[in-house]
């Protein structure tokens, strides 16, 4: 399930842009300027769907075996 894959290898990249703009935002040395804060939102709003993509894909996967059956 090829589709599958490609999507989970771009969530993880995308999530680990999360966890970096998450600390720069947090961190004690800058306040979070409103582009890290624009992308912030961005960024969650990419991981979301890309979780919905891959359950669509496991759903579509699970579809296809039964129906093999």
């Amino acid at each position: 399930m090829i589709y599958r894959e490609v999507i989970a290898k771009r969530l993880e990249r995308k999530r680990q842009q999360l966890v970096e703009i998450e600390a720069k935002m947090n961190g004690v040395e800058s306040l979070p300027t409103t582009v890290d804060k624009r992308k912030y939102i961005e960024l969650k709003a990419v991981v979301l769907e890309l979780e919905n993509c891959i359950d669509i894909a496991d759903s579509m996967f699970k579809f296809d075996k039964e129906e093999d059956k």
